[in-house]
Formats: structure tokens, sequence, C-alpha cells
């Protein structure tokens, strides 16, 4: 588990210098890149560790009943349940970053929404792979 979160922090580095080149409205200083990767990878242990599957905490506080009703929900829309969720949450992430800090800047909603995607598929490469 180690190891995949230092592989996520250096990819997740990675991901915001090629945001902040390939895109003019997106902006965070050159500084800020491994804090705000750091950040990424701290939500995303929180939100594994707190949601994910049978060994999530909400499962194990739920008796199990909300995994087994979010595998439903998966199984019946083909994953897209879990796609749109953690889409949305990257959404939500970066628009934090944007309003509570100064080193981020995202300066319209297709750069935030792309952005986000690009963090969602980033992360699903690393769990596919690593």
């Amino acid at each position: 588990m180690v190891i995949k979160l230092i592989v996520m922090f250096a990819v997740f580095c990675a991901l915001l210098w090629v945001l902040n080149k390939a895109m003019p409205e997106f902006h965070i200083e050159m500084g800020a890149i491994p804090v705000a990767a750091l950040i990424l990878v701290g939500v995303w242990y929180g939100v594994h560790l707190f949601f994910d599957g049978t060994g999530g905490l909400l499962n194990l506080l739920t008796l199990g009943i909300l995994g087994l009703l979010r595998k439903m929900i998966n199984f019946l829309t083909f994953g897209l349940f879990s796609l749109l969720i953690g889409f949305f949450l990257n959404v939500f992430i970066f628009w934090l970053a944007d309003k509570f800090t100064d080193r981020i800047t995202i300066k319209s909603g297709k750069t935030l929404f792309i952005s986000a995607a690009a963090l969602q598929f980033t992360t699903y490469l690393i769990n596919k792979f690593v």
C-alpha cells in the first residue's frame, strides 16, 4: 500500500505539472505542486479508507448494507455509478482548492471538468496497474 501511495504522489505531481503546462486556464505555482499532490493522495486515501468495498469503515458501521447497495447499483449501471461518484469528488476537490488557496487558479468550468476527468483517468490507471 505504501508503494501505491508513493506512485500516486509521483504521478499526481506529473499530472498537475502537465495540466499547468497544457491548459492556459489552469494555473498552479510550481512550489505548490508537491503540496497539492500530497493533499490529493491524502484525500484519495481517506475516501478509500472510509468508503471502499467490504473493508470500508462506512460499510462496517452499516453492517454491510451500504456495500451491498453500492455493488447492486454498480451492477445495474455497469460501473458508471462509481465512475461518476469519483469524478464529482475530483471536481469538488479541485473547486475547493481553487476557492481556498491563491496558489491554484482554475478560470472556467470547462477547465475544472477536464482537470477532474484527467485526475479520474489517472487514478483509474493507477488502481488498475499498481
